[in-house]
């Protein structure tokens, strides 16, 4: 049983036809993202700008004060390459200026919440949709802030793994800068995707995939293949190697503890359980 996520040859058909669907339906006329200089955020607008044309694609950069250097190159690289302009807001006022001192994640938290309301006001003046970046295994781990990236109008990549739209990139010619970052939300100093939850996304990924398969936790771990597992991805999540039943049943725990994050989100059935369309939330 092979439990590594492959990508389904017509994803981009799919999920640009998704696009113009829900744009035409809604009679919408702009799409409105955030980029953040990472991959997700760059294969969403490649997508859009395929689907509906680059001419209909709003960007914008929201770092809260300087932000990272790489970041902005990269969301720069990512727009030019689509010939969209980039539009880059400091948001640290807006978070500063909020009524209650917050730090931590709490103030992550409230970052991305702002960069919502933001791209919702850019959407709601232009006759838009305000488009979400987040995959398949960051809306499973919940690994995403209710009402601030999870606010959203679609999620194009909705029902792609991580893994899955690291491929879909390399198909669609995503500069390498981009692609070989270490994935990051960017709230906080020297955070990581991978340290936060833990594990590369090339093992939690297969453990989500066992998961929707119904599979034990055992189960999981006798399937899974660790040989494309790199060095980098191990230390980035600080994880040995292969994961014990304890990890894989912490990555279910957190799966069902982040049911109710998951309501109502608009994603293109791309693979055989997509959530919010036929995947039951049964863990």
């Amino acid at each position: 049983m092979d439990l590594v996520p492959n990508l389904d040859p017509h994803s981009r058909t799919i999920i640009e036809q998704f696009i113009v669907s829900r744009f035409d339906d809604a009679g919408a006329r702009r799409a409105v993202i955030g980029l953040s200089g990472g991959l997700d955020s760059a294969v969403v607008l490649g997508l859009l700008c395929s689907s509906l044309g680059s001419d209909r694609v709003d960007a914008y950069h929201l770092p809260c004060g300087e932000g990272s250097t790489a970041d902005r190159k990269h969301a720069e690289e990512a727009a030019g390459s689509c010939g969209v302009k980039l539009r880059t807001i400091d948001i640290s006022g807006m978070v500063d200026s909020a009524p209650i001192e917050v730090s931590g994640m709490a103030r992550g938290n409230l970052m991305a919440r702002v960069r919502m309301v933001i791209l919702y006001a850019a959407a709601n003046t232009g006759n838009g949709l305000v488009v979400g970046t987040s995959n398949k295994s960051e809306l499973l781990m919940g690994y995403f802030t209710k009402y601030g990236d999870g606010g959203a109008d679609i999620y194009p990549i909705g029902d792609l793994f991580k893994t899955q739209v690291r491929k879909l990139a390399r198909q669609m010619g995503i500069p390498e800068g981009i692609m070989e970052k270490p994935p990051s939300a960017g709230l906080l100093d020297g955070q990581t995707d991978e340290g936060e939850m833990g594990m590369p996304y090339i093992v939690l990924d297969q453990v989500l995939n066992g998961m929707i398969m119904g599979l034990s936790p055992d189960r999981i771990a006798e399937e899974m293949d660790l040989s494309s597992v790199s060095d980098d991805e191990l230390r980035r999540s600080g994880m040995p190697l292969p994961p014990g039943r304890e990890d894989i049943e912490r990555v279910m725990e957190t799966v069902r503890r982040s049911r109710h994050k998951r309501m109502s989100l608009a994603i293109p059935k791309v693979g055989p359980a997509t959530i919010g369309v036929d995947l039951r939330e049964r863990w």
